[in-house]
């Protein structure tokens, strides 16, 4: 039986012959990505050293041959193929939010544990471990994204065919009990329309959530129904006060070293829209857009961009102890939703309104979506705030 081929990219045993007293000669075959089987040797003072050298040189060929400056093989860290996904995720269109969130969650959960492992070492069993272990010290969301991080780490591996499955998918973790659905349930509580002018009559009455404007983000919620970030992106450019529409474009985030900015895009190609509010809401901004001083619909007290995390979180505290304990802005989109659907406009125009994504593959397919609808403006009339 002959001796085994050696795979692609890859050396023989090296064997190293003295030359001289102080040179050696350390050499062997290599199989180039051609298919070919060439000697390839190196000279050094030493014997290791004329073996680090020809290993060097093996190193730089599989590079140059493979065209492929990150080579993934058997030894490569976990550590040395996340900077490869990282990259990959950088160059990638997803969100600037989205890069963060997964750029942070592989800096504070996964790098310590997992960086120095080889990639061959990553089971399911160890892998388990690691994400159950994040999901108990960090919670569900941090153990959610760690997971999905560690995945596409491993994916490299796959890719480059050091090991022929990715671990991760056959990682489960725990779901969540009841306590802690209860809680979230608690906190996106549904809002009726009949409590809306108690809510805004508690809010006006509060000092310190007038001067942070709640009172009118309140409006702004309950006629438009978008989340946080993209009600805070709104511009008075996105204002067509002629049409009586609403261009939703873009959502406020935080980009860590920048600060606040307003990402060209919302959370979703669906929520890309232009809607038209109530008339009421419209005649509440040509007001507001008299008075304003900024650029923005709803800026911060210095006039600047508003932060969404800290906007809910005024909110919060501006309810707190209140008939309103743990709203959440979530509650004013199914309170819109909730309204346009009594008054009988069809799961299409609501998901237009909202920004959903497609309530069915044939709508998708056979309607046009996004655009500006009168009867969403209608429907939301009686929910005018009293003067």
């Amino acid at each position: 039986m002959g001796r085994p081929r050696l795979e692609l990219g890859t050396a023989g045993e090296i064997r190293c012959y003295q030359l001289a007293p102080k040179k050696w000669r350390a050499r062997t075959l290599y199989r180039d990505y051609d298919g070919v089987v060439r000697p390839v040797e190196r000279v050094g003072s030493s014997k290791e050293g004329a073996k680090a050298i020809l290993k060097k040189a093996l190193r730089d060929r599989a590079r140059a041959a493979g065209g492929d400056e990150n080579e993934v093989t058997a030894s490569t860290t976990v550590g040395e193929a996340a900077a490869i996904w990282l990259k990959e995720l950088d160059e990638s269109d997803k969100a600037v939010r989205t890069k963060q969130t997964y750029r942070d969650s592989w800096t504070r959960d996964l790098e310590t544990a997992v960086s120095g492992l080889a990639g061959l070492e990553v089971k399911v069993a160890l892998a388990t471990r690691v994400l159950r272990k994040i999901h108990k010290d960090a919670g569900p969301g941090s153990a959610h994204h760690a997971k999905v991080v560690l995945r596409g780490v491993m994916g490299v591996f796959v890719r480059h065919d050091v090991i022929e499955s990715n671990p991760i998918a056959e990682v489960v973790l725990p779901q969540a009990g009841k306590k802690a659905k209860a809680a979230a349930k608690r906190e996106r509580m549904k809002l009726e329309k009949s409590e809306l002018a108690g809510l805004r009559a508690h809010l006006r009455a509060d000092k310190k959530a007038v001067r942070r404007d709640l009172p009118e983000l309140i409006d702004g919620y309950s006629a438009l129904g978008c989340r946080t970030g993209e009600l805070l992106a709104l511009d008075w450019t996105k204002v067509d006060f002629e049409a009586g529409t609403i261009a939703i474009e873009g959502t406020v985030i935080r980009v860590k070293g920048v600060g606040l900015i307003v990402q060209p895009h919302t959370k979703s190609e669906a929520g890309m829209r232009t809607v038209m509010p109530p008339k009421w809401y419209m005649d509440l901004l040509k007001r507001r857009h008299a008075e304003s001083t900024s650029q923005w619909v709803y800026p911060s007290s210095t006039g600047t961009l508003r932060d969404p995390d800290n906007t809910r979180r005024q909110l919060r505290e501006a309810v707190h102890k209140s008939d309103w304990e743990g709203l959440h802005p979530y509650a004013f989109r199914h309170l819109v939703a909730t309204e346009l659907d009594a008054q009988g406009l069809s799961a299409r125009e609501i998901a237009d309104y909202l920004g959903h994504e497609n309530p069915s593959m044939t709508q998708d397919v056979y309607m046009n979506r996004g655009l500006a609808n009168s009867a969403t403006a209608e429907a939301l009339a009686d929910t005018e705030p009293d003067d």
